[in-house]
């Protein structure tokens, strides 16, 4: 466990809450891109390589929905082929069970992240969130075990909220 990338890690979780505090959706693009290189390069740091490589597809894949309007990226099969290329990605850095957490949680989260429903959204981070939470524990990573706690929290209350105003 290196202190460099706990410390990474740590600067992770801060722009994830900063993210949730923005009010345009490519501005929490923006934000939530610079949280996942901060994660990944924790995850480089700390030997936690299919968190790392799957990371980098959602660099790819935040970039992807950022400029979903120009007509390359519009197509609908987009979060489809990106959730194939995660579940690749996953099984060829295969770290042991452990991996299908983060598997499971991104390729999930790509699918409800690319359709705009906010609500549906927030209710698949409480089951992505959680499952990328035991992988951080697992691994020691304790930035990004904040990082998914603010995410969790943060779509309860969303929840709640919008419930709420309905």
């Amino acid at each position: 466990m290196t202190t460099a990338g706990q410390i990474i890690g740590w600067i992770a979780a801060l722009l994830t809450f900063i993210s949730y505090q923005c009010k345009e959706h490519k501005a929490l693009l923006t934000v939530q891109t610079l949280s996942s290189l901060s994660i990944c390069i924790s995850y480089l740091l700390l030997d936690a390589q299919s968190g790392m490589l799957l990371n980098v597809i959602c660099i790819i894949r935040n970039f992807i929905i950022y400029k979903k309007d120009l007509k390359i990226f519009s197509y609908p099969f987009w979060p489809y082929l990106l959730a194939v290329v995660m579940a690749v990605t996953g099984a060829l850095s295969w770290q042991g069970p452990i991996s299908l957490l983060i598997i499971a949680a991104l390729t999930v989260n790509t699918l409800f992240l690319y359709f705009p429903n906010v609500q549906n959204l927030r209710k698949s981070i409480l089951f992505t969130s959680t499952l990328v939470l035991i992988y951080n524990v697992f691994y020691s990573v304790w930035g990004g075990v904040v990082n998914e706690a603010i995410a969790i929290s943060s779509s309860v209350i969303g929840i709640y909220r919008y419930k709420k105003q309905n």
